[in-house]
């Protein structure tokens, strides 16, 4: 604990002083903060960077905040719990962007998440109707903000509800491979029992006189319009057996009605699906279908038609934030005296808006672009661009690695902003791994020694120099330049080399004849934000998978090379679930083992229970019931937000007396949650199922982590981490090969950490399989067997392969990344000091 002796009054809050903070892993911190300044909390990854600012001093601002509130308004509000901390003096009002909440409603955009959606509903909805000709009769005068937002009855279309159109079955994505017989390969779609139309088919065929055995192609046309368009008013007939969720038994029924076709039924039970998960099953078959009446864009015939600088609403929200610039100039240019008072502010702070989305790198992004198809780092950037985008004072910026996802050349961009806060009299607090931009910071609060319970101390508070000089700090001998460099042995890529090559590839702004990737090597894809790289991962993913399974996309023509090749992981920072329920135990499915171990004891057997009454999922077992399994109980305050209080019956644990007796290795069930991944690599060396489940997930670098920690409280980069344990179990237990593709998978890591998830790769590659990602970490990057580098620039600069090969290959081209390939090898610093940074 670092003690410290401050008489606050006599300092006026010249510091934000914590005392006694003990939120997750944090051991009873107290820590001085100076307001005022650029603060950057480090440390290894899990060492309680996270906890103590975003967990303890945002979290404790935020509901301070809300306690001024109306009872009645605050019901409304989800609050998060109060931090663990004895007191905080000096705390003001906190603004945070916190990278393990993305948001993935299908309704955000780049226009919604930074609120310029508001500023062009108000400029579409006043100017026109200002700048109007009264004795014309011109202007509406009834205008809105809400007849530019087609989530709304007034800026709908009436046709498609806003929507832009409807998923269609397309007949090209049911038969994929016409030279091959129908139940043979042509159809992925009657390739396996997908609805009870599948077994009229062969009726059909009998009753034309029609022999499947013959390439698609080859059968009588009425045939394959009945098969696919239905048999109108035609009754088939034919005895009907399927299979029944027990293997062993089937069910015979007798059917005779007409056949609706193939694309009507896949149509048919995408709507009736229940769940997301369950409508994606059929996505493969279908393309979404414009309407007709608005072209697709979902809004109404107003916004469709009120035009401003020259386009309408739905125009400019298609084109990219770089050019929605040059609007706003053109359209502050014409405004006439009448318009210029209502205009011009609203101008001034929209173009300031978009000039951060140009400064955090994306101005490729176009304002209509889907929240859900935002890369990590893009999502993230995205939002910070909205808490940026205030002019406020005194307010304390809490930026949870902002870093992420963004090439070197793009930092020194957010470390301009990061001190321009500052100087606006605002304290910036930035949770940061990186080296380069720690270096820069006024104030460094140092968290560790190591990860999880060997975490949660402060070891330097004070300036990067102290750090540096600290003996225990990882952090410092980064700082310093003598921080271990990364480590691998490179995988030469010949003549003797196969490929996966991607062919007539159409993905965003990525458009390439073909692009190779080596098997059995390590590929990292390079380049500027919004080169493409992003895209280019999700096609090879989505192609190689689709391809593997008989079936098309959108993105790729066609996939060659995957002999061998069984099946694809995409490794990417969703979370793990939405429930508290879900954790690293259940999810890596070690605890399925956990709970036969369990159930195999003497005491288990005794009792006659099995491996499902220790789960805390299942009712009627070992778990309390009284919470059911949860630990935590929600208590409903009326008008207050509701709480979780721990479970007064079990305290917490999760089980009943019944299950916390019996023991396996002297452990409760409990308690086998309670351990971290570290502790429980040496508490069970065996059984080897368990023992290599474990391994692979300490050896990702997560053995700070609880097995039953929630899933909720994960960053992107842990959940990221967590599946690539899984890959590396799903490549050793395999018999044939797999493709792995990851979207920086290094990233909200110590460099320190770095290591790890290398080596992890390597594993994946000792077994056969072929790993490619997406990374902006140069010694990633160096370290790779084969480099890919998108480019020039971003948006509609990009998505070209500028170059290609070994590392020191890629490094001797002319392309932003090369640059820093070659000051890497040469041991120079990334970024580069730029006047006038510091003060």
């Amino acid at each position: 604990m670092t003690a410290f002796v401050r008489d606050v009054a006599s300092m006026g809050y010249a510091t934000i002083d914590v005392v006694g903070a003990r939120t997750n892993n944090l051991r009873d911190v107290s820590v001085s903060i100076p307001k005022g300044r650029l603060v950057a909390f480090t440390g290894v990854s899990g060492s309680g960077k996270t906890s103590l600012a975003i967990d303890t001093l945002h979290n404790e601002a935020q509901l301070r905040y809300l306690e001024g509130l109306s009872p009645f308004v605050r019901q409304y509000i989800t609050q998060r719990n109060r931090p663990r901390v004895d007191r905080i003096l000096g705390l003001g009002v906190t603004l945070a962007v916190d990278q393990r909440r993305l948001n993935r409603n299908p309704r955000s955009t780049v226009a919604t998440i930074t609120g310029i959606d508001g500023h062009l509903g108000l400029l579409y909805s006043r100017l026109p109707q200002i700048g109007a000709d009264p004795a014309a009769g011109g202007g509406d005068g009834h205008l809105t903000t809400a007849h530019f937002d087609r989530d709304t009855p007034e800026g709908g279309c009436g046709d498609c509800h806003g929507v832009g159109g409807r998923w269609r079955a397309r007949e090209e994505l049911v038969i994929t491979r016409p030279e091959l017989p129908l139940f043979e390969g042509a159809s992925p779609w009657f390739a396996k029992w997908r609805s009870g139309e599948h077994a009229l088919v062969p009726a059909l065929a009998e009753k034309r006189g029609v022999d499947l055995g013959l390439p698609w192609r080859s059968l009588p046309e009425g045939f394959r319009r009945c098969v696919l368009y239905g048999t109108g008013e035609e009754r088939i007939e034919a005895t009907v057996e399927v299979p029944n969720r027990n293997e062993t038994a089937r069910m015979t029924y007798t059917s005779n009605q007409p056949m609706r076709g193939a694309l009507a039924e896949v149509e048919r039970v995408f709507v009736n699906a229940q769940t997301a998960s369950a409508k994606q099953r059929y996505l493969p078959y279908m393309r979404k279908q414009p309407c007709g009446t608005c072209g697709g864009s979902g809004y109404d015939e107003v916004a469709r038609s009120v035009r401003l600088g020259g386009l309408a609403y739905p125009e400019l929200i298609e084109v990219e934030v770089r050019e929605v610039r040059g609007w706003v100039k053109r359209v502050a240019d014409a405004l006439d005296p009448r318009q210029r008072e209502v205009g011009e502010p609203l101008l001034q702070d929209l173009d300031r808006r978009l000039g951060i989305l140009d400064r955090l790198g994306l101005a490729h992004l176009q304002l209509s672009r889907s929240a859900a198809t935002l890369s990590g780092g893009e999502s993230q950037r995205t939002r910070l661009a909205a808490q940026l985008s205030t002019e406020l004072s005194d307010v304390i910026f809490v930026l949870d690695e902002p870093g992420t996802g963004l090439h070197p050349a793009d930092k020194a961009h957010l470390l301009d902003i990061a001190l321009e806060l500052r100087e606006a009299g605002n304290t910036v607090l930035l949770v940061e791994h990186d080296p380069e931009l720690v270096a820069r910071a006024d104030w460094v609060i140092d968290m560790g020694p190591g990860a999880g319970r060997l975490g949660g101390e402060v070891l330097v508070s004070g300036p990067p120099a102290d750090a540096v000089a600290h003996p225990e700090s990882l952090t410092g001998r980064y700082l310093a330049g003598e921080g271990p460099r990364l480590r691998r042995t490179r995988r030469p890529v010949g003549d003797g080399t196969g490929w996966v090559e991607l062919h007539g590839l159409r993905a965003h702004n990525v458009t390439a004849d073909r692009v190779r990737f080596p098997v059995g090597r390590l590929t990292c894809l390079t380049g500027v934000s919004g080169s493409g790289k992003s895209s280019l991962l999700g096609a090879l993913g989505t192609g190689v998978e689709a391809a593997l399974n008989g079936a098309a996309t959108d993105t790729v023509g066609e996939v060659t090379g995957l002999q061998g090749f069984g099946w694809v992981a995409v490794v990417d920072q969703e979370p793990l679930g939405r429930t508290p329920r879900s954790n690293p135990a259940t999810y890596s499915k070690a605890f399925d083992i956990v709970r036969k171990l369990f159930a195999e004891t003497g005491p288990a057997r005794a009792r006659g229970v099995n491996a499902s009454w220790f789960s805390f999922n299942t009712a009627g077992g070992g778990r309390c019931e009284t919470c059911t399994g949860y630990g935590r109980k929600l208590v409903d305050m009326h008008f207050l937000p509701d709480v979780w209080v721990v479970c007064d019956a079990c305290e917490g644990r999760r089980y009943g007396p019944e299950a916390l007796e019996i023991r396996y290795r002297g452990l409760a069930i409990d308690q086998v949650l309670e351990l971290t991944v570290a502790e429980a690599v040496e508490r069970f060396p065996e059984p080897p199922q368990l023992a290599e489940t474990l391994g692979a997930l300490n050896r990702v670098g997560l053995g700070y982590l609880q097995l039953g920690q929630s899933a909720t409280e994960l960053s992107g980069g842990e959940a990221q981490r967590l599946k690539l344990a899984s890959a590396i179990q799903r490549g050793a237990a395999s018999r044939r090969a797999g493709l792995v593709v990851l979207d920086e998978p290094v990233s909200g890591l110590h460099p320190s950490d770095v290591q790890r998830v290398v080596d992890a790769l390597d594993v994946l590659l000792d077994s056969g399989n072929t790993v490619v990602v997406a990374e902006h970490d140069i010694p990633v990057a160096a370290s790779a067997d084969w480099v890919i580098d998108l480019g020039p620039g971003a948006g509609p600069d990009g998505g070209a392969v500028v170059a290609e090969g070994a590392p020191d290959t890629v490094a001797a081209a002319d392309t932003p990344t090369a640059g820093f390939l070659r000051r890497f090898a040469a041991g120079l610093p990334l970024l580069e000091a730029r006047e006038g940074a510091r003060r």
